[in-house]
């Protein structure tokens, strides 16, 4: 048995609260209603008119499509209708604000760049929301028509109704007002006519209510990204990832066993034959062997050394000594061109992974801008905020960094293999951004 919930003294609960909040009144209830029937009016007016572009761009684009498909053009002919059903089905997404209040989310399959004619006809026609984009475009243009006649000719009705006795009043004497259902041909009907019409308005608010509710479901249902898509989508990203994790792993081991065997091993190796030698001649020379110990006292000093840079490769010992805020300024403080830093949130406790990817993020950018891009000066802004942390670091170099790089494509794997994303906005000129942004949660 749960215990009763305390509440503060004084301090209303939630049904307290809903009774004390005064509801609002009628005018503004009615205003309201009226309000939301005039937007759904103009979606589904605006929903006519795209119905009547969304036929004439499915009609005229399969036509043409395959009406040039033995052709080679017709690859091309195609990619494009592609493209044109996108064009329109965004400009639906953006309409269905008008009823939800959020646009329709757009997700595609990306064409990598440098992809050719028919690697990108396979990609656009392998995506399952192209041929959901079609299909839109068809229900739409019948459905999304009949909804917009029929909501144009309700409103139209019932004014009609409403302002029948000033038509009557303006007709000629004997010339009869018709309604379909009935006609108009007394000042006593042209007063029925009002009284039906008003009571019909709470009708065609709701209709149109209803006809708009239907045409966005619709909507939702063939343009919004399909959860097994979005299922699938996260697979694959999350394979290519980890691969990228992989190679990265495979990489870094490769590196340290070179690094150990021409670095450390190789002094370690000349560290015992200057102490052999020593050894020997340190009973008939004793001053040579001084001098041999002295150099393998200093290959010593150089092996640690190396060691040391070597586990740093791996995890920067200030990251464990002093935070990542410290080892971000102690970066800016050795870069040979001036960097101001920019902290905000709370940068104490994040995952080690996320420090380390942060730290070698702000690094290697450092680094391109004092080696390539001619900066002269840069500025590194961390933000954390929730559960994301932002890194981004700006120079005011030449710009025109190569994103294939090695540096650069390491921190992009790097990045993607946390779940995080990677930008680099360097065009001719400069300045070149490079920003990353990784959950830390």
């Amino acid at each position: 048995m749960q215990p009763p919930t305390s509440t503060t003294a004084g301090s209303p609960t939630t049904a307290e609260t809903a009774i004390l909040e005064p509801s609002p009144s009628p005018g503004r209830r009615v205003a309201r209603a009226f309000r939301r029937a005039g937007i759904d009016l103009l979606y589904l007016s605006l929903g006519l008119l795209s119905a009547i572009v969304a036929f004439v761009v499915w009609v005229a684009g399969l036509s043409i499509t395959l009406s040039l498909a033995p052709f080679i053009v017709g690859f091309a002919v195609a990619i494009g209708c592609a493209y044109v059903f996108r064009l329109q089905a965004d400009l639906d997404r953006r309409l269905a604000r008008l009823v939800t209040g959020e646009t329709i989310e757009r997700r595609y399959r990306e064409v990598p760049a440098g992809t050719g004619w028919l690697g990108r006809l396979r990609i656009v026609l392998g995506d399952s929301q192209t041929w959901r984009d079609l299909a839109w475009l068809v229900v739409h243009s019948v459905v999304g028509f009949g909804l917009g006649v029929a909501a144009i000719t309700a409103v139209a009705t019932v004014l009609g109704l409403i302002v029948a006795p000033a038509w009557w009043f303006y007709l000629p004497d004997g010339e009869p007002m018709t309604f379909g259902i009935f006609d108009v041909d007394s000042t006593g009907h042209a007063l029925l006519a009002t009284a039906i019409g008003l009571a019909a308005v709470p009708l065609a608010l709701a209709l149109l209510r209803l006809m708009a509710c239907l045409e966005s479901r619709i909507a939702h249902a063939l343009l919004a990204p399909h959860s097994r898509r979005e299922l699938e989508q996260r697979v694959a990203h999350l394979a290519t990832t980890r691969a990228g994790l992989a190679d990265a792993s495979r990489a870094d081991l490769e590196r340290i066993e070179r690094d150990l065997h021409d670095g450390a091993q190789a002094r370690i190796v000349a560290l015992a034959m200057e102490l052999g030698m020593a050894e020997e001649t340190v009973a008939s020379d004793p001053e040579a062997a001084r001098e041999m110990v002295a150099r393998a006292r200093a290959e010593a000093l150089t092996a640690l050394a190396e060691l040391r840079d070597l586990a740093r490769g791996l995890r920067p010992a200030v990251l464990a000594e002093r935070g990542l805020a410290a080892a971000i300024e102690g970066l800016a403080t050795r870069s040979a061109i001036p960097v101001s830093t920019r902290m905000r949130g709370d940068l104490d406790d994040l995952p080690q992974r996320i420090e380390v990817a942060a730290y070698y993020v702000v690094a290697e950018a450092l680094t391109n801008a004092n080696k390539h891009s001619g900066a002269t000066g840069a500025m590194a802004a961390l933000e954390r905020a929730g559960d994301r942390l932002t890194i981004e670091v700006t120079d005011n170099g030449g710009g025109g960094a190569d994103p294939a790089g090695s540096g650069l494509d390491g921190l992009r794997r790097r990045v993607a293999a946390l779940d995080g994303t990677f930008e680099l906005r360097s065009p001719r000129g400069g300045p070149t951004t490079i920003r990353a942004e990784l959950p830390c949660g």
